[in-house]
């Protein structure tokens, strides 16, 4: 693919002798695995690294809709005394033992587990329940990691105790299936919290599940939304969301539901120069349908149904820069765009015929505006488009890329031009002797070049007067 697009360049610039590689990013497509910049592939243990270690399987999917029962339930009701037991939480649980030390069966026997540490335990019999305690001192979201530690089907559920009553009400949950981590957060306010793991199928007394609590004080407006039961849903709308992740756990899921089969344009856009993210995207019974680094732009035509899509980083993140992740439909391919107008800094703006025929004229920055249309003339929303132009000094390649709106315009910047070198000159009236360069400029949709109603500029260089 990356090929072809180096084909069609050079074609273009046969004349000037030169060919030229633009880095382009190819479509988001399954039967394409080996784009540049765009994987596509069935998620692998390795791929996920870190804490994470394996994908979600589409088994999972039934549990969405079939809560797991015993002690999952809403709302769990603590033994009289609990009073005693959480006044004597500190003096009497140790992080440093195993829960299978403690009869912690039920709540009233739940192991304290600190903030920003991690305990271990055996489930011993199918169906049997852990509990763990913890205390929020002020208002924190509360993550919890917990790992199986063997092929077994472990869930995770998070209470929060009403002091008053006794009752112990679920704020939030993670189901997933065989082998797989259980994730989930809550915006805790301050009070008790449990954590229950409980045997969904099977059990190991050989291979300790683990558990981590961590917390974060600061987080963006989507929180909690650590796992596709707390995603947010955005529906069939276009959107951009701007997020963060504020721990080394944290993952941020969407969905997203389409009503008839359409093309996905999806771009996650970085800015951090010590983060480093990735987003996922599964299908509606959470099978993996492949992934897309940071700062890329891909496709990929879904069918109608829900979809979800996860940010997370999988060897760093920065806490204070957010990332944006854009998501659109696009109703057509885009076949030709037409250009308006072209601003440039320098005082050099306009469309003028410096004797080669009418041409913008441009200097260090340009801002192209235009409108993306269809083979049938129709506008397209939605759609990515490119613009390449190649200086003659070093034949150094410049490019941008952004989205049409709703009616099919564009706005795309491309900024800090290499000068040009002047091998053209114009003698403007007797007043002055113009001097720049005629160079190429190219437009994609995608991988796709895309025909223009330009194909050069004017590259002012300088002026002497007469």
């Amino acid at each position: 693919m990356v090929r072809r697009i180096i084909v069609l360049l050079g074609t273009l610039f046969f004349l000037a002798g030169l060919t030229w590689a633009l880095p382009l990013h190819a479509a988001f497509s399954s039967d394409d695995g080996t784009a540049d910049g765009i994987k596509l592939k069935e998620l692998a243990d390795t791929d996920l690294g870190g804490i994470h270690t394996s994908t979600i399987p589409e088994a999972s999917a039934s549990k969405q809709n079939s809560k797991s029962t015993s002690e999952m339930e809403e709302k769990v009701v603590l033994h009289s005394s609990y009073n005693r037991m959480l006044s004597t939480i500190n003096a009497t649980y140790n992080n440093s033992v195993t829960a299978a030390t403690y009869d912690n069966t039920s709540p009233d026997g739940a192991v304290y587990i600190g903030p920003g540490t991690q305990t271990s335990g055996y489930i011993t019999t199918e169906g049997e329940s852990r509990w763990f305690l913890t205390y929020v001192d002020s208002p924190l979201k509360l993550t919890a990691l917990m790992n199986p530690g063997a092929a077994v089907d472990y869930d995770l559920s998070l209470y929060k105790l009403d002091e008053a009553t006794g009752t112990l009400n679920r704020v939030s949950y993670s189901q997933r299936g065989s082998g797989q981590y259980e994730q989930l957060s809550h915006v805790a306010g301050p009070g008790y919290y449990f954590v229950l793991v409980q045997s969904y199928v099977g059990s190991d007394t050989v291979n300790p599940f683990t558990l981590y609590l961590g917390v974060s004080d600061t987080y963006d407006a989507n929180e909690p939304d650590d796992n596709p039961w707390f995603a947010k849903n955005q529906g069939s709308t276009t959107f951009s969301s701007r997020q963060n992740i504020d721990n080394f756990l944290d993952e941020d899921w969407t969905k997203i539901s389409l009503p008839r089969s359409a093309p996905v344009r999806l771009l996650l856009n970085n800015t951090s120069a010590y983060g480093v993210y990735r987003l996922d995207l599964y299908d509606g019974n959470l099978g993996s349908l492949g992934y897309l680094d940071q700062n890329t732009q891909g496709q990929v035509q879904l069918p109608a149904g829900d979809y979800y899509i996860r940010v997370w980083a999988p060897s760093s993140f920065d806490l204070t820069t957010p990332y944006t992740l854009s998501v659109s439909y696009q109703a057509a391919d885009v076949a030709r765009v037409s250009i308006n107008n072209i601003t440039t800094d320098g005082g050099v703006q306009g469309f003028i015929d410096y004797g080669y025929g009418d041409k913008w004229r441009i200097k260090n920055n340009i801002t192209i505006s235009g409108r993306a249309f269809d083979a049938s003339g129709n506008p397209v929303a939605n759609a990515p488009v490119t613009a390449a132009l190649r200086v003659t000094i070093n034949q150094q390649i410049f490019q941008a890329s952004t989205t049409t709106d709703s009616l099919g315009y564009f706005s795309v910047s491309l900024n800090n031009l290499t000068p040009a070198a002047g091998n053209y000159s114009y003698y403007n009236n007797g007043l002055s002797i113009h001097y720049f360069d005629i160079i190429p400029i190219v437009f994609f949709s995608g991988d796709k070049q895309v025909t223009a109603n330009i194909n050069s500029l004017y590259h002012f260089a300088y002026q002497i007067r007469a």
